[in-house]
Formats: C-alpha cells, sequence, structure tokens
C-alpha cells in the first residue's frame, strides 16, 4: 500500500472517529440543574418522582441544595463570569421583582403556547389557585413560573383539650361561653390565658419573638388582620402608600404584645423551629405556625400530639377573614443553558401524580385537583389550608421588599423587646421605609420619633 493511500485512509478513519464522537456527544442526554432549599426540594426529591420524568423525556435532572439568598447573590455575578450555574431554581416569591429587574430570570410565556413543551392537558389559568399563581410566579403582567408550594399560617390548637369535658366545664364556669377554637382576638386571649398553667410548665399560647424572619411573618398576621399592611396596594407587585406605622397596625402590635404573658418564659428566643418544638412536646396550648409545619405536629414518631391537634385560619379583628399568602415558584434564570428542558420539568412538576405525592409529602399544591384526591383530602390540616386560599393576603415583591422586610424585623425585635415603644417603633420604620422607596413611595400617616 502506497503511502498516499496510507495518508488517505488515515484521514478517512479520522473524520469516521471525529463524527463518531460528534453524534456521541449529541446522544449524550442533557441534564438541567435544579437548585433549591433542601427544606422544600425533599418534599420533590422524596416522591421518587424525578427518575419518572427522566425516563419518559431522556432528560437528566440534577439536584443542588442550596440557600436561596446564596442562590441570588451567584444569579447576580452570572453575567459577569459569563457562566451558567443553573437551569431552574425554586426562589421564595417576596425576591421576584429583585430578579426580573435586575434582569437574573426569564419570562416562560412563550413555552406556554409551545406544544412541543407544554402538556395541554395542563391549562394552568383553570387548574392553579389563580390568585396565588398571581402573586407568587407574575410580575408585571408576565409570567415567569409555576408556584414550587404554597404557603399561609393557621392556629395550631389542641383539639383533644377543647373536647375535654372538665375544661369545657370549667371555662364555661369562668367566661360564660363554650370552649372552641377563636375566631376573635378576644377569645384567642381567653384560651390564651385559661390554659396557661406556669406550674405544670404548660402555656396558652407563644410569640416567635427572636430577631429572626419568623417575627416578621408572625407579626404580619396580626397586621391582616387587623386591616393593616407595609404598602396600600392590590398586588405584591405594585407601589403605593406607605401604611406601616397606620393606627391598625399600632393596635395589631398591641394585640401581639398583649400574648407575651400567656407564653412560655423564653418565647422571646423563638424562631418556627421552637415554637414548632413546644407544640410538639406538648408544651402550650395554640399557636400560629407554618401550613407545612403542620405534618411534623401529626408524626408521632417526633411529636407527642399527632393526632390531637385542630388547624384553623387566624383570629379576625375586623370581622374580615383573611390569610396569609407566601410561597415558593420554580423559575428559570436567565442565564441557563437549557430554558426549554427547565420549563418541561416545571411543566411535568404540575401533573396530578407529582402534585399529589409531593402534598402527601407535607407540600401544598398549587393546583385545585390536588384536593380531590382521597388520601389527600383527609389530612386534618388541608380544610385550614383551602380555607385560606380565596382570602390570601398579597406581600411586596417589588425589588425592594427584601430591604423592607430586614427593616421590619430589626424595628419587631426592638419593640417587642421593649427597647422601642410600639408607636415609636412603627414610625421609625415606616421612615425607613420611605428612605428605601424614595419617591415610589409616600408616608400617609406622619412620623413622630426622637
Amino acid at each position: 500500500m502506497s503511502s498516499r493511500l496510507l495518508q488517505k485512509t488515515g484521514i478517512v478513519a479520522l473524520i469516521v472517529l471525529a463524527g463518531l464522537q460528534l453524534d456521541c456527544r449529541h446522544s449524550q442526554p442533557i441534564t438541567i440543574r435544579l437548585a433549591g432549599e433542601k427544606w422544600f426540594l425533599d418534599d420533590l426529591t422524596k416522591t421518587n418522582m424525578i427518575g419518572a420524568f427522566e425516563q419518559q423525556t431522556g432528560i437528566k435532572v440534577a439536584v443542588i441544595h442550596k440557600d436561596h439568598q446564596v442562590l441570588v447573590t451567584e444569579l447576580e455575578q452570572e453575567p459577569a463570569l459569563h457562566k451558567a450555574t443553573y437551569d431552574l431554581i425554586l426562589m421564595r416569591h417576596r425576591f421576584l421583582g429583585q430578579l426580573v429587574e435586575r434582569g437574573l430570570v426569564q419570562a416562560v410565556d412563550s413555552f406556554l403556547g409551545d406544544a412541543t413543551l407544554h402538556d395541554p392537558r395542563f391549562k394552568p389559568q383553570e387548574q392553579l389557585f389563580d390568585n396565588w399563581w398571581r402573586e407568587i410566579s407574575w410580575y408585571k403582567g408576565k409570567v415567569y413560573g409555576y408556584p414550587f408550594t404554597e404557603l399561609t399560617l393557621y392556629v395550631c390548637y389542641r383539639k383533644d383539650l377543647l373536647d375535654d369535658p372538665l375544661e369545657r366545664a370549667h371555662f364555661k364556669t369562668r367566661y360564660h361561653r363554650n370552649l372552641k377554637a377563636p375566631k376573635t382576638w378576644a377569645e384567642y386571649m381567653q384560651l390564651a390565658e385559661f390554659f396557661t398553667r406556669p406550674k405544670q410548665h404548660f402555656y396558652g399560647t407563644y410569640i416567635q419573638g427572636q430577631n429572626h424572619i419568623a417575627l416578621w411573618y408572625e407579626w404580619l398576621n396580626f397586621a391582616y388582620s387587623f386591616g393593616g399592611n407595609i404598602l396600600d396596594t392590590n398586588h405584591g407587585d405594585e407601589y403605593g402608600d406607605i401604611v406601616v406605622n397606620s393606627p391598625q397596625n399600632l393596635a395589631a402590635t398591641n394585640q401581639y404584645l398583649k400574648l407575651i404573658p400567656f407564653s412560655p418564659p423564653d418565647t422571646l428566643s423563638y424562631n418556627w423551629n421552637s415554637a414548632q418544638a413546644a407544640l410538639q412536646q406538648g408544651r402550650v396550648f395554640m399557636g400560629i405556625l407554618w401550613n407545612d409545619q403542620a405534618p411534623f405536629l401529626e408524626d408521632p414518631t417526633v411529636s407527642k400530639v399527632a393526632g390531637k391537634m385542630g388547624y384553623a385560619t387566624i383570629p379576625s379583628a375586623t370581622g374580615r377573614p383573611f390569610s396569609q399568602l407566601e410561597g415558593w415558584s420554580y423559575l428559570i434564570p436567565k442565564e441557563s443553558t437549557h430554558p426549554r428542558e427547565a420549563y418541561r420539568f416545571m411543566d411535568w412538576a404540575m401533573s396530578p401524580e407529582v402534585q399529589v405525592q409531593e402534598t402527601l409529602k407535607g407540600g401544598e399544591s398549587p393546583t385545585k385537583a390536588t384536593y380531590g384526591d382521597a388520601r389527600v383530602s383527609k389530612l386534618p390540616y388541608i380544610p385550614a389550608f383551602l380555607d385560606s386560599v380565596p382570602i390570601a393576603v398579597p406581600k411586596p415583591t417589588v425589588p425592594e421588599s427584601t430591604q423592607m422586610t430586614e427593616v421590619m424585623q430589626r424595628v419587631l425585635s426592638e419593640i417587642v423587646t421593649r427597647k422601642q415603644a410600639p408607636k415609636e417603633g412603627l414610625d421609625i420604620a415606616a421612615r425607613e421605609v420611605q428612605n428605601i422607596l424614595g419617591t415610589k413611595g409616600h408616608l400617609r400617616y406622619p412620623v413622630n420619633y426622637r
């Protein structure tokens, strides 16, 4: 064989080999990187459903546990570093405006109409709780994702004690009414007082008084209950008058402080974990807790009160029912390498099988049909969730929402520890929120503080 022929044969072999390598590269399955906090991703991964998605689509899913605030920082760095870190993230909805305005996430409106990506059986406008989807996953008229989970808070109380004949008789003698779950703060206070028994190391309620984000969220229930708010708006993505120091919020704060005498002595060190533990260990009669913590009250392996709890919406001071609207959303980063595949995953995640399994594992589904499943409907806290859906109050999702939350948390901590009087503290918070918003927000009420 001549050297020229050998050379040609070698060239052909190299071309064939290169082609095989190229085909091999193309045949490699696409992997999308899904990032979010372990607490929430566990609701998805524990269902063992991701494997079904991978088998159905050929798309691999790498799950990364990451704190949501760290995720925000990393997304902010991506454009400068010219790299794509994640294809899909779970994010608390009050960060949505910040991510959108900085161009860090992309709208998915176009994907909804793409038959190659969107399952035509899934009709989000009909099948999702519309008000929650609008607040959790939309921003200024554009759709950025689907809710991963919907969150609200309940009054969690000892149903077994309400049903106890001796307790019922003593309560009626003392308060001249039947012992029942509270619908007003006057009723809540009576229950808190009645069940506070320090000699038995048992208390009527608690507050989550630590300088922690739990304090802000818990206090919001009182503000909403009295008709108060932070900004006077209809939706979280809007700006409006600053009403932090309204008479309604002042009344709400005073009511909140009235619970301290009927709380455990260490209540000012409580956050949502210690509040959950107090209920689980049977140290308190009732308290306000997130809906995704309720399954841990019903788990007999970790709770002494499993099967003994009742759940209700938060008392109202105005007679108008309300609930707190909170949630996490699937979002696709702007720098995602595989946005189409990421959308396919979030679209698949809304399927009935996935939603039922996630709800049985402790989440709260955004799809209405989930609650028609017999296994879901018999969960003891589901009626309280469904009562909460139509009466939910949105919170700010504008880019400044994180800064406003930090101000409120700090000032509320100073109020519950008596470093600031309620009126003075709320005036300080209102002025700081106004400084954050600048011309986007105007003080409705005058501020008076030294």
